[in-house]
């Protein structure tokens, strides 16, 4: 996977494990928390740059070893989320999506502009099946998957797709291929 894809509107980049990235990414969670905290679990354990710093050095260790790539993604020089392939299955050609982006940039359409840099990255790479899941109540996230030209194929019931694990809604799986 490459460490830089340029968009039209956006550019994708491997964060550096630094403590001036993990405070920039930790501003972004911090301000939008009460936005992202009923979907996005991790978000209660974000509690300080350093927290932001921990995840980078898995995020590190995880792209050098190829089972997870994460990459900023930058608005005119300006971060304002993160996207990454997750859940990566290499004899099978298949991984997963998934994101977050700065309330503040949201409706824009960079999400999509992202989602679409990613499939092509992994298209390149010979994958074959891409999937996003989403909290089943999450329409904003659920939007962007459908925006982004994936068909809904079903809800994982049982799954825990929100921040609560005691309040499982089940998981809304999108498929492209």
């Amino acid at each position: 996977m490459h460490e830089r894809i340029t968009g039209k509107r956006i550019k994708l980049k491997r964060p550096v494990y630094d403590v001036k990235t993990a405070e920039k990414i930790y501003s972004v969670i911090d301000r939008c928390r009460d936005v992202f905290l009923p979907w996005l679990g991790w978000v209660k354990d974000a509690n300080s740059p350093k927290d932001t710093l921990k995840f980078l050095e898995v995020v590190n260790k995880d792209w050098n070893s190829n089972t997870q790539f994460v990459y900023e993604i930058s608005v005119d020089k300006n971060f304002v989320g993160l996207i990454s392939v997750v859940n990566i299955a290499w004899p099978h050609k298949r991984a997963e999506i998934s994101y977050w982006l700065d309330t503040d940039y949201t409706g824009c359409g960079y999400m999509a502009e992202a989602i679409a840099l990613i499939e092509k990255e992994l298209f390149d790479n010979g994958f074959n099946r891409i999937v996003i899941h989403t909290d089943a109540l999450n329409q904003r996230s659920a939007n962007v998957a459908l925006k982004a030209g994936y068909q809904f194929e079903g809800i994982l019931m049982g799954d825990v797709g929100s921040a609560s694990e005691d309040n499982a809604t089940g998981v809304g799986l999108y498929g492209f291929h």
